[in-house]
């Protein structure tokens, strides 16, 4: 017997991801319907599965369902080889398609999603950054020349974390002092939360609370 009803359970790369989809989540409608938790990298994914799993409350049947997610970076197919690898490490079954679910020992189910999406590269601030842009597009007059200066001087594209950080600053425009951290810049942010960029991670956290 659980001591509360089970909830669905979001695992995220790290502390910004888990930022982002908190504040999606809430948008959409779902505060309070899901749990987010980050565990540090995806190197360090398969021993915090390990310790979930022999956890009191995965054990107890807490976790309804659990996502676990992470950044496509810049090869969609080893990001996704990887993480079903952890799953099935873990679990000794996974998801062979993103996105579908798979039982566990527990009683609870587990899938998985690699972010933006299914054979795309980019990651968490990518999805941000298209929902920026077809919000705000001004603010991009700055950031691409700004970025191409970049990439000109170092002859190498800039991380899109980079790019991601300095949007921040230039949608912030002068208050943007004190909230240089996403903790303290994502209220403030121009971003549209209902673009369809966001669409399939959208839907797949609302599935989660179905």
């Amino acid at each position: 017997m659980t001591p509360h009803k089970p909830i669905p359970l979001v695992l995220c790369e790290g502390k910004e991801d888990r930022l982002v989809m908190e504040m999606l989540a809430q948008h959409a409608g779902l505060e309070g319907k899901l749990a987010f938790q980050d565990y540090g990298g995806e190197s360090k994914l398969r021993r915090y599965l390990a310790t979930l799993k022999v956890s009191p409350e995965f054990r107890r049947g807490e976790f309804s369902r659990v996502l676990v997610t992470r950044d496509a970076d810049a090869d969609f197919d080893q990001a996704w080889s990887s993480l079903k690898g952890s799953i099935h490490a873990v679990f000794s079954s996974g998801p062979m398609t993103p996105g579908v679910w798979i039982p566990t020992e527990s009683g609870s189910q587990i899938s998985a999603w690699v972010i933006p999406g299914p054979d795309k590269a980019g990651m968490i601030e990518t999805l941000c950054l298209e929902a920026a842009r077809a919000k705000s597009p001004l603010d991009f007059g700055c950031l691409d020349p700004l970025m191409a200066c970049l990439e000109n001087l170092q002859d190498e594209k800039p991380h899109e974390k980079v790019r991601f950080a300095i949007w921040t600053i230039i949608a912030q425009g002068a208050g943007a002092k004190k909230r240089l951290s996403l903790e303290r810049a994502i209220d403030h942010l121009p971003l549209d939360w209902g673009d369809e960029a966001f669409t399939p991670l959208r839907e797949l956290l609302t599935e989660l609370t179905t």
